[in-house]
């Protein structure tokens, strides 16, 4: 029965969204830059204004930021953490895919703008459901082939009609492990919980940098500090990862616990 149901699933999940009814009245922007697999610059045809669109619906896998950024990302990477690994990697694959798709379009496609974010000091920022000229949804695309993830955070904001595809794209992702379905699972957390965790050792960086500038420390206990910071993360998510595999946890518990564990780890 498992079978059938992950036969149905596949056929299902592979099926192609038709354009929606208001596809053609839809306004046309020209790509100007791929930040990363969900999220672009772009400037309407009818306008010199460019926007940053983030793609509504959908999270997919970090690239590396840089800037701000730059000392907790090269941290991760002398101690060759997985967890920046595979989300980086995985990241630069999708926005490699979306570039793809973009050139594929003419660099033209067509955005139903779905909410904005004021920035303060900076342009705002749109969210949208993003749609090649022959009416490819975008967003569809990047669940089926693995290379982003169903942001449950904001799909109650989805179509009904999309929702579902999303879903049982995903499904079918997961399935045939395609993209970053085939991680194993300890080495990969989805987008949003990256983030999170990335956003809480930067303030452990910051607050032990202090302490280095300071004198309080060496630069070798600087170091130290932040390695023993990530064998008790890892040995944190190892044991969640493990929970969930076993199927002592739920997904959504499994986050939960994420998010509890590594707060009080790193508060």
């Amino acid at each position: 029965m498992k079978e059938i149901i992950n036969n149905i699933l596949t056929h299902i999940g592979q099926v192609q969204l038709p354009p929606p009814s208001y596809f053609d009245s839809l306004k046309t922007y020209t790509v100007k830059k791929v930040s990363d697999a969900d999220t672009f610059d772009v400037v309407a045809n009818d306008s010199d204004a460019e926007i940053t669109v983030r793609f509504a619906y959908i999270d997919t896998p970090e690239t590396p930021k840089g800037w701000g950024d730059s000392q907790v990302e090269k941290m991760n990477r002398k101690n060759e953490n997985q967890l920046y690994r595979s989300q980086f990697e995985w990241g630069e694959k999708g926005k490699d895919r979306l570039q793809e798709l973009v050139e594929k379009s003419g660099n033209q496609v067509k955005v139903k703008i779905t909410g904005e974010e004021k920035r303060p000091g900076r342009s705002p920022r749109c969210f949208g459901e993003v749609y090649l000229l022959d009416g490819t949804f975008v967003q569809h695309i990047l669940v089926q082939e693995g290379l982003a993830r169903i942001y449950y955070d904001y799909i109650s904001e989805c179509p009904r009609e999309i929702a579902i595809m999303l879903f049982l794209a995903e499904a079918d992702a997961q399935i045939n492990q395609l993209g970053i379905w085939q991680e194993i699972q300890s080495e990969f957390l989805a987008p949003w919980l990256f983030r999170s965790l990335k956003s809480k050792q930067k303030k452990f960086l910051k607050d032990i940098s202090k302490e280095l500038k300071e004198g309080a420390i060496t630069e070798a206990e600087f170091e130290s500090k932040f390695e023993s910071k990530l064998q008790q993360q890892n040995k944190i998510l190892s044991t969640i990862f493990a929970d969930l595999k076993n199927g002592i946890i739920t997904q959504p518990e499994f986050e939960d616990k994420c998010k509890e564990e590594l707060k009080n780890l790193f508060a």
